[in-house]
């Protein structure tokens, strides 16, 4: 590359007369024109209202606290007077220039900027040369002579770097290919690390074009980004928004040339042209020479897989974009991570970590699209966060809709930032799963706005800015938010209140805690329960639960009116003793202390005993009732299976020697003549449940019980319940899930089956495993 020129050609020594005299010249021509065109005002979306005021939050969705946003985070940048170039160089002539007058297919954008360079792509029809004017104020003055490649379609895409500049500091460019001009954009460096300067930036996804709505894109950056940031922070663009993550699915098919400069380019050029962004590549890419053809990212990962996982520091924040595509979820890219966070750790001037890639581990709205690698990636994020005290975010897409949720144990959030484009994912259109992470799932287009604060108080909040569905737009609602501060005191530890000592003869206790309080003022963010009969360790839990102060699922808030001090506790053993204990989270993830544990004792009931013959699968299948898909009884390994909880045997249903999408199965059991009086009475329960287990992925082992009277009509049935529901196995692996319900018994029951059900949502088997079940009959004496 051709680099022309340097400061120190700009600031020698020019003794010829001529030069001098010239210098001088347009000197008073300069100021001459500019006294004739009076100021020169910069808007970048019409007459935008410049309050500062926050956007109006709906009435309804998701708890949207009355958060202070962090200090304006555009401390004006040396925008005029503070760079000194020195005289103006000489006139520069860039090789292959010419005067042919090629399209310019793609408008210049931004790509990997520093306190002191940046790189401007673009792409043209034809002709080779590759020049950028540029400078402190829209005079310009000064060139670089970039480089230019032969795209597969034989056009022009070009580069060059601007190097030597200085830190936070507005500078103006124009790109140029023989006699064919861009506009004349702006952009602000980055400032210095120990600057501790703030920033803000936008997260969006699945920008991929939908014929049902083609100028989605375009209204989400003009109208949705741009116009949110003027309207919320100011006009100034690349003042008050400093950089963009887009984690995947840029074009429908990134295989399909003419997609990248009408689809992706071209709509979101407002915004590229003065805004570094940083994208990772989706499966909608398809791994696509294009992706990397134009986009010009770091180039610090594993040297043969270089620009799919890359590191790019802003401020305090370390950005790290990652491949989850299916040919790169390896250990190599795993290895890289390691060594980067190992880094990270130790890295005084990088508080937080934000990673993107494109797959979710887990989706609310469209669970087909898991994957298990994100789930890898989101292990050593969340072990980060808690051993460095750093906190961490993995932004993702995939799925066309928005989800943030938080991992229990480490302060670390999963946030969703679909969809910008593609169509949406809505509610009851595919199999979706209500999980115990994510607080707020919505099937709407939109953008996350992140503003992060440096200094001695680190934090960042997280906005989720909704766009509306395909029915209601919605002009730029606020409709989630979340704080994370770095330094997070936690809430006073809770006490335990009830129960204690010995109880009355029941099947269901509730735990009662002590009134919330937080030193910092947070908010109540959530609670975890747990019941043990190991009072010194609880070491292993006879009941767990985690509840969050929202779970937006399928449009309505499930935890409305829980206010956290208390929880329901049922399957537990009677004639047993207990300890129980239970901690406060707060809104920035922050968790107090364990309560101290406090003891109980349920009495003995009276129980049947386990009434199921062929629990565990010895029997081959019998005594059990197929009636959909296929019950199979296998053993270790047996087409390429798992081992068994115990014994030689267990139960896949639904099949992986021949397999369906569903299974299901039954055992009917009749109540035993010793509990009748009892069920009559209404004083009887069932007890059932045992070990539920799949292989490492998504499908899904679930079990009921049905009710039937004499004449064997059912009058009732549970829920299908599954370890996710459960609450206390937060990731399915191939080991085995032990679950236990209790539920009353109807009055009039005279048989219940216990139905095992196994679906399918991902891959050709369904791997919904059980062994060792059980069903009991029981009742207090």
């Amino acid at each position: 590359m051709l680099l022309c020129p340097t400061y120190n050609y700009w600031r020698a020594k020019r003794t010829e007369r001529f030069m001098a005299r010239t210098y001088y010249f347009l000197l008073i021509l300069s100021v001459f024109l500019l006294l004739s065109c009076g100021e020169n005002s910069k808007s970048y979306v019409g007459d935008a209202d410049t309050s500062a005021d926050a956007t109006d939050v709906s009435d309804s969705g998701p708890d949207v606290p009355d958060v202070t946003d962090v200090p304006d985070s555009s401390s004006e940048p040396d925008t005029i007077t503070g760079v000194d170039l020195g005289p103006p160089p000489e006139p520069v002539i860039c090789p292959n220039a010419s005067d042919e007058s090629p399209e310019i297919i793609v408008s210049p954008f931004l790509q990997m900027a520093l306190p002191d360079s940046i790189w401007i792509v673009w792409e043209t029809a034809s002709a080779d040369e590759s020049r950028i004017d540029w400078g402190p104020s829209e005079d310009l003055g000064f060139t670089v002579c970039g480089t230019v490649a032969n795209s597969a379609e034989d056009t022009r895409i070009h580069e060059a770097q601007l190097t030597g500049l200085e830190p936070n500091t507005r500078y103006y460019y124009r790109a140029q290919t023989g006699t064919s001009q861009s506009e004349i954009y702006d952009f602000i460096t980055p400032p210095l690390a120990e600057s501790e300067q703030s920033f803000r930036f936008v997260a969006m996804s699945d920008i991929q074009f939908d014929w049902s709505n083609p100028t989605k894109y375009q209204e989400i950056v003009e109208e949705g980004v741009i116009a949110y940031i003027a309207d919320t922070y100011g006009p100034d663009l690349p003042a008050e928004l400093h950089l963009a993550l887009i984690p995947g699915d840029l074009v429908e098919n990134g295989l399909v040339y003419s997609q990248w400069a009408d689809d992706f380019f071209g709509p979101g050029e407002k915004l590229m042209a003065h805004i570094p962004f940083y994208p990772v590549p989706g499966n909608h890419e398809n791994d696509s020479q294009y992706f990397f053809d134009y986009f010009h990212l770091p180039e610090n990962g594993t040297p043969d897989y270089l620009e799919h996982w890359w590191t790019h520091d802003y401020s305090n924040v370390r950005f790290i974009g990652l491949d989850s595509n299916s040919g790169y979820r390896i250990e190599e890219q795993l290895d890289w991570l390691d060594g980067v966070l190992a880094e990270t750790c130790d890295a005084a001037a990088i508080d937080f970590v934000f990673a993107q890639l494109h797959h979710p581990h887990k989706s609310e709205l469209w669970i087909a699209g898991e994957t298990s690698f994100t789930g890898d990636v989101i292990e050593r994020l969340e072990n980060f966060s808690t051993d460095c005290g750093k906190p961490s975010i993995h932004f993702f897409g995939h799925t066309h809709g928005y989800s943030r949720g938080q991992s229990r144990d480490h302060n670390h959030l999963w946030v969703n930032v679909a969809t910008a484009g593609g169509n949406i994912d809505y509610w009851g259109e595919y199999e979706q799963r209500d999980y115990p992470e994510f607080t707020v799932s919505q099937d709407e287009y939109g953008f996350v706005v992140l503003t992060v604060e440096a200094g001695d108080d680190p934090r960042f909040v997280l906005r989720r800015i909704s766009r509306g569905d395909g029915d209601v737009v919605l002009d730029n609602q606020i409709k989630d938010s979340v704080t994370v501060r770095r330094y997070n005191e936690g809430p006073s530890t809770p006490t335990g209140l009830s129960p204690t000592g010995s109880q009355d003869c029941t099947f269901s206790v509730v735990l009662e805690a002590s009134t919330y309080s937080d030193p910092e003022g947070d908010l109540h963010g959530a609670s975890h329960w747990q019941v043990s009969p190991d009072c010194d360790s609880f070491a292993s839990l006879a009941f767990e639960s985690w509840r969050q102060h929202e779970n937006w699922y399928f449009g309505t808030d499930t935890q409305a009116g829980d206010d956290l001090s208390n929880e329901i506790v049922t399957g537990l053993a009677t004639g047993q003793s207990y300890c129980w204990r239970v901690r406060y989270r707060d809104r920035s993830m922050g968790w107090s202390s364990w309560s101290t544990p406090q003891s109980f004792m349920l009495p003995a009931s009276n129980g049947s005993g386990n009434l199921l013959l062929n629990p565990g699968a010895e029997e081959n299948t019998d005594h059990w009732t197929l009636t959909e898909g296929y019950l199979e009884s296998l053993t270790d390994g047996e087409c390429n299976g798992v081992a068994p909880f115990a014994g030689e045997r267990y139960f896949v249903v639904g099949g992986i020697c021949e397999s369906a999408s569903y299974g299901e199965a039954y055992q009917r059991v009749a109540i035993p003549e010793d509990q009748l009086a009892a069920v009559e009475s209404g004083g009887a329960v069932v007890s059932f449940g045992g070990y539920l287990g799949n292989y490492s992925g998504p499908d899904e082992p679930s079990i009921k019980v049905v009710f039937y009277d004499e004449d064997l009509v059912s009058i009732g049935e549970t829920e299908p319940m599954t370890v996710e529901k459960m609450e206390w196995s937060l990731f399915f692996t191939s080991t085995w899930d032990y679950i236990r319900i209790v539920e009353p018994i109807p009055v009039a029951t005279r048989s219940i089956d216990l139905v095992i059900m196994g679906t399918r949502y991902a891959g050709t088997d369904n791997d919904s495993y059980f062994d060792d079940l059980e069903l009991s009959v029981q009742h207090c004496n």
